[in-house]
């Protein structure tokens, strides 16, 4: 139970940091296109991994969450467009 809930918080405070990621850079000016953001997410673990196949763990874990981030920003930049677009 304390695994699910220590998961589910992690996942809170990295939706809130994504979203604020997403705030600065358009604050700055900075678009990033959503589909870049897909690939994104895939390709910074799929490249060290190819490259390095016996990384540190600790290594692991960071492109995990860079992963993650990525992905969350597709998934709220995908809703904006969604919503923007009103289909």
């Amino acid at each position: 139970m304390l695994y699910w809930l220590i998961v589910f918080v992690a996942f809170i405070i990295l939706f809130y940091a994504s979203n604020r990621l997403l705030a600065w850079l358009k604050g700055k000016g900075i678009k990033i296109n959503r589909w870049i953001w897909a690939v994104a997410s895939f390709l910074v673990i799929i490249i060290p991994k190819s490259i390095f196949p016996n990384m540190n763990n600790i290594v692991l874990g960071v492109l995990y969450v860079f992963c993650a981030v990525f992905a969350l920003n597709f998934m709220i930049e995908q809703h904006d467009w969604f919503v923007k677009s009103k289909i």
